[in-house]
């Protein structure tokens, strides 16, 4: 189903390496969304570009450009493109389809979007009562840790000699933690973090201060992670 939508998405995208097996790499978009129908409504829907009235300065997307390399997986199926972004004000990721629009993506049978190294994927939230995508920070037998990206606005000033007259997009972030089916937020610091690991946190704090790792750091989070996950 995935690869089916993916023919369907990609107008914008170049694929840039070679095809194997359960990876297509079409990019005939408008054609695939034609040939998708009513089915592309499973899958997210386009929209048009409307320009803003009132600028905003900064951006709601959480990376500067288009060309970020993604994969995107359902359960039987992975499709690599280079045309998407995640818009953290509606919590969504888009792609360009043309000059003027845009599509959205839902998750309704989508796994996950691995983006720069980055996992994203929909997950229940008690706290807002719906279905988000998080960028998964970590996913154990124990208990999952999740980043929620939001954009707040900071109005402008109307005196222009103490700042932009227009309003700025901020993009903030929030830590969440699901463990024993209790999903609420959480500080990503060492002794939070060796709170929940319970037995274990003797162990993995030696760990972390031997190996001078800092959580904050991804590739020493992971490190930390898959030496709890052996112990």
């Amino acid at each position: 189903m995935l690869r089916t939508f993916i023919v369907a998405l990609l107008l914008c995208s170049t694929i840039v390496y070679g095809q194997s097996q359960g990876e297509n790499s079409s990019n005939n978009v408008l054609t695939g969304l034609t040939n998708l129908g009513a089915k592309k409504a499973t899958f997210g829907s386009s929209s048009i570009i409307k320009n803003v009235k009132n600028p905003i300065d900064g951006t709601v997307y959480l990376y500067d450009d288009w060309a970020n390399y993604a994969t995107v997986s359902s359960e039987d199926t992975k499709v690599r493109l280079n045309n998407l972004n995640f818009n953290a004000q509606r919590n969504a990721f888009q792609s360009k389809i043309g000059l003027d629009s845009m599509f959205t993506f839902n998750f309704r049978n989508i796994k996950d979007i691995v983006v720069k190294n980055k996992t994203f994927k929909s997950v229940y939230s008690s706290v807002h009562q719906r279905n988000r995508v998080f960028e998964v920070i970590t996913e154990s037998k124990d208990f999952s840790i999740y980043k929620d990206y939001r954009i707040e606005i900071k109005a402008g000033n109307p005196d222009p000699q103490r700042g932009s007259p227009n309003d700025k997009y901020l993009l903030r972030h929030d830590y969440y933690i699901n463990k024993d089916g209790t999903f609420e937020k959480f500080q990503l610091k060492k002794s939070k973090l060796l709170k929940v690991m319970g037995d274990k946190a003797d162990k993995v704090g030696a760990y972390i201060k031997s190996n001078k790792l800092k959580l904050k750091k991804p590739e020493d989070f992971a490190k930390i992670m898959k030496y709890y996950n052996s112990l």
